[in-house]
C-alpha cells in the first residue's frame, strides 16, 4: 500500500526472488525519494491509492489502474497485501487471469468495528479472497474468524505459524 513500506517490511522476499532470475515489479504508491536494489530485475510500476478512503470512485480508479498494469505485464503471479490491495488487486489478478496469494497480517479495522464501510469492507473481502490462491495469515484467531464467517474458504488459508519472517540483522533493538 506504499512503497516505502514494502520496501521495509518485504525487501528480502523481493531480492530473494530477484535473485533467483525472477522479475519482480513492485506496483505501489511511491512515497519514498529514492531506492535503490540489490538486482537489476526490480521494477516499480507507481500506482495511486487512498489508502483510508471511502469514495468509491477512487477504490474503482484504483481497480482499473491496477487491471491495467495487470494486463500489460503479464506477471506470472501477484503477492497482495494490507485490504485495498487484496481486494482491488485479486479482483484485477481475477479479470487477467492471473493467479494471486493475499496476505492477511491483521484484521484490522473493518472487522473489529460495526458501520456500513465496515460491513462493505467485510463484503468485499468475502467476494474478492473467493478468487485467491491462497490466503496467508498470521494467527489461529484470524484463521478461525475467517473460517467462520465464511469470509474465506478452510482449504485456502495457510497459517504462517512462525511469523512473516523479520530480518533481526535490520531491526535490531
Amino acid at each position: 500500500n506504499s512503497l516505502r513500506e514494502l520496501i521495509n517490511f518485504r525487501i528480502d522476499i523481493i531480492n530473494h526472488y530477484a535473485s533467483q532470475g525472477n522479475e519482480v515489479i513492485l506496483v505501489a504508491p511511491i512515497n519514498t525519494k529514492s531506492c535503490q536494489f540489490d538486482y537489476p530485475n526490480i521494477r516499480i510500476i507507481p500506482v495511486t491509492l487512498k489508502r483510508s478512503g471511502t469514495n468509491p470512485w477512487y477504490d474503482i480508479l484504483y481497480f482499473n489502474a491496477l487491471r491495467k498494469i495487470y494486463a500489460h505485464e503479464k506477471p506470472n503471479y501477484i503477492f497482495h497485501y494490507t485490504i485495498k490491495p487484496n481486494i482491488y488487486g485479486t479482483l484485477a489478478a481475477r479479470v487477467c487471469k492471473i493467479h494471486s496469494t493475499a496476505m492477511i497480517a491483521g484484521l484490522g479495522y473493518a472487522f473489529s468495528k460495526g458501520g456500513i464501510g465496515n460491513w462493505i469492507a467485510r463484503t468485499l473481502y468475502r467476494i474478492a479472497l473467493r478468487y485467491a490462491d491462497q490466503v496467508l495469515v498470521l494467527n489461529t484467531y484470524n484463521k478461525d474468524f475467517l473460517i467462520n464467517r465464511k469470509i474465506v474458504a478452510p482449504e485456502k488459508i495457510i497459517l504462517l505459524t512462525g511469523g512473516e519472517g523479520v530480518n533481526l540483522e535490520r531491526f535490531k533493538n
